[in-house]
C-alpha cells in the first residue's frame, strides 16, 4: 500500500472533527481565522465590560462596580477549569476544541477588561504595534528554512530563568527594596524576549504542519490557541511600555 493510499484511508476513518484539511493553505487560513475570531471575541468583551467599568467609576455606582466584580471573580474561578477543558478536548479523539477555545477567549476578555481604563490612543497604538510585531515574526517564520527546535529550547530556558528570577525578586523586595525595580525590569525584558522566540517557533510550527499533509481542524484550533496566547501576552507587554511612554510625556 502506498503512502497516498494510507493517508486516504486515514481520512475515511477520521471522525468529523478530525477530518484532514485538504491543503496547507486552507490549514493556515483556518488557523489564523480561528485566532482572529478569538481575538475579536476577547476585545468585544473587553469593550463591553470596560464600558461598564468606566461608567461605574464615573458615576460612582456601587451596583455596577459590584456587577463588574462578580464577572471578574467568575472569570478567575473558571480560568483553570477551561484550560483543563481545552487540553482534554484536544487529547480526546473525536472531540472538537472549538467550544473550549472560544469559552477561553471570553474568560480572557473578562480578565483583560480593566485595560479599557487606559487612554484610547494607548490601546490603539499598542494593538497596532502588536499586529506589526506579529507580522514581522510571521515573516521570519515563513521565510526561514532552518529547524527552530534550538530556538524553542532557548526561549523555554529564558522563560524558566525569568520565572526563577521572579521568585528571587520577591526575596529582594523583602530584603533590599531598592533593587526590586531594577530586577523587575530585567525579568520583564527576559520574559518578552522568551515569548518573542516562542511565538516565532509557534508560527513556524503552523507552516510545518501545513506542509506535512496531516493538518486537522483540531490541530488548526490548537495552533490558533497558541498564537492567540502569544498575541495577548505580547499585546500586554507592549501596552505597559506604551502606557509608561504616554505617562512620561504628560
Amino acid at each position: 500500500m502506498t503512502k497516498d493510499q494510507v493517508y486516504s484511508n486515514r481520512q475515511e476513518r477520521a471522525k468529523p472533527s478530525e477530518v484532514t484539511v485538504t491543503s496547507g493553505s486552507k490549514f493556515i487560513g483556518a488557523t489564523f481565522l480561528y485566532m482572529t475570531i478569538a481575538l475579536f471575541i476577547t476585545f468585544a468583551v473587553v469593550g463591553g465590560l470596560g464600558a461598564l467599568l468606566r461608567f461605574a467609576i464615573a458615576k460612582e455606582s456601587l451596583e455596577d462596580l459590584t456587577t463588574f466584580f462578580y464577572f471578574f471573580i467568575g472569570a478567575l474561578i473558571l480560568y483553570i477549569p477551561i484550560m483543563i477543558w481545552v487540553h482534554i478536548a484536544a487529547c480526546r479523539q473525536g472531540k472538537t476544541v472549538g467550544p473550549a477555545f472560544f469559552a477561553y477567549s471570553i474568560v480572557m476578555g473578562v480578565l483583560l477588561s480593566p485595560i479599557a481604563l487606559y487612554d484610547l490612543w494607548v490601546l490603539v497604538i499598542s494593538f497596532g504595534s502588536t499586529c506589526l510585531a506579529f507580522a514581522t515574526m510571521a515573516l521570519i517564520a515563513w521565510t526561514t528554512k532552518k529547524n527552530l527546535s534550538s530556538l524553542a529550547v532557548v526561549g523555554f530556558g529564558l522563560l524558566m530563568g525569568a520565572l526563577i528570577l521572579s521568585l528571587v525578586n520577591i526575596i529582594f523586595y523583602l530584603v533590599a527594596p531598592g533593587t526590586y525595580l531594577i530586577l523587575y525590569a530585567l525579568i520583564s525584558a527576559i520574559f518578552f524576549i522568551a515569548i518573542i522566540l516562542l511565538t516565532i517557533v509557534d508560527l513556524k510550527r503552523v507552516k510545518d504542519i501545513a506542509s506535512s499533509g496531516m493538518a486537522t481542524k483540531n490541530m488548526a484550533m490548537l495552533c490558533a490557541l497558541n498564537l492567540y496566547v502569544d498575541f495577548i501576552y505580547i499585546f500586554i507587554r507592549i501596552l505597559r511600555i506604551v502606557a509608561v511612554i504616554f505617562a512620561n510625556r504628560r
